[in-house]
């Protein structure tokens, strides 16, 4: 008789783990949602490890590191063959990049959770929950690094995104997907291109985000440099630009030692050095997001200032993991 998958079950809190409280709000659990004795019968055995509970919004690098650090031991474990982290989706993209950052390993992360709580019509966080395990147990999804899935479908943490606040589908984009689950279990069509990953560190909680608007002065970034931000993300326009006065805050800062970073508030396309604020960034050594969002952005260059590195070492370490990866025969 052949031996079932073992997974590692991680209850991380979110929507999928929550309750609703006396006026019907949802919140989060105090204790565990004991999320394998609510599945169906499945073809696996699970290990379930609770390292949250609460509401993801709430979460903060002790929380997610804890995760991380959880997960870690499913590699070094012969008899798993992935981890499963139910976890809240509005922090869910950060925590599972996060998790890729620092996750070298072959066997898989899958993150997944729900956008409609237990008892709710219409609740997808078991079917979401099935999905993950499916891919989780599968030999062939080896190698993929951390993912997210959801409705049916698997995305590389480093490109899935929440654009959806309550419908069912809520991560994308779609074309970045690069599998889906459906009644004939996993169908994986690419494996990501993975970077080395980072040697575990405490992360910066300093670096800050700051978001453009129409109008949008240099003052936020001098306050965020007075108040100690160690490292800056500029989510700006089009494709990384910033108003004239915003460059010269973010010069100013550079001055004081800050580490920066530029990003777009645009969904695709990325960002490059293509106008003049853009090109001038560039010659700043601001760190180019590329197809990373500003959040994501902030965390690569939080993990590259982590164990106490100047700005001028994280700034290599984060243009060196934003290189292209080689291509894999």
């Amino acid at each position: 008789m052949t031996a079932k998958p073992q997974v590692l079950l991680i209850d991380a809190g979110g929507t999928i783990a929550s309750v609703p409280d006396g006026r019907g709000v949802l919140v989060g659990r105090a204790g565990s949602a004991g999320l394998a004795a609510a599945l169906p019968p499945v073809p696996y055995t699970l290990v379930e490890r609770q390292a949250y509970a609460g509401l993801s919004e709430d979460m903060g690098f002790a929380d997610a590191l804890r995760i991380i650090d959880l997960a870690a031991t499913a590699e070094g474990d012969t008899g798993l063959t992935g981890t499963v982290v139910a976890h809240g989706t509005d922090t869910m993209e950060d925590v599972a990049f996060l998790t890729d950052l620092f996750h070298g390993g072959a066997k898989p992360v899958v993150f997944t959770g729900a956008q409609r709580a237990p008892g709710a019509p219409g609740s997808d966080g078991m079917a979401n929950l099935l999905d993950a395990l499916a891919v989780a147990a599968d030999p062939a999804s080896r190698g993929i690094g951390s993912v997210i899935v959801f409705g049916g479908r698997i995305l590389p943490a480093p490109h899935a995104l929440k654009l959806d606040s309550s419908g069912p589908e809520a991560f994308g984009p779609h074309s970045a997907a690069i599998g889906r689950v459906d009644d004939r279990g996993m169908q994986l069509e690419l494996l990501p291109r993975r970077r080395p990953a980072f040697a575990r560190v405490q992360p910066d909680a300093t670096v800050a985000v700051a978001s453009l608007a129409l109008g949008s002065t240099g003052k936020l970034i001098d306050l965020l440099v007075d108040g100690g931000a160690r490292g800056i993300v500029v989510q700006g326009f089009g494709r990384g630009n910033v108003p004239a006065a915003v460059l010269f805050a973010m010069q100013r800062a550079k001055a004081a030692g800050v580490l920066l970073g530029i990003a777009t508030h645009c969904i695709g396309g990325g960002t490059a050095p293509s106008y003049a604020s853009g090109a001038a960034l560039a010659d700043l050594g601001a760190v180019p997001a590329g197809l990373l969002s500003a959040r994501k952005l902030r965390l690569l260059l939080a993990v590259a200032l982590g164990d106490g590195r100047d700005a001028a070492e994280a700034g290599r370490l984060a243009q060196g993991w934003l290189a292209p990866p080689p291509l894999t025969r």
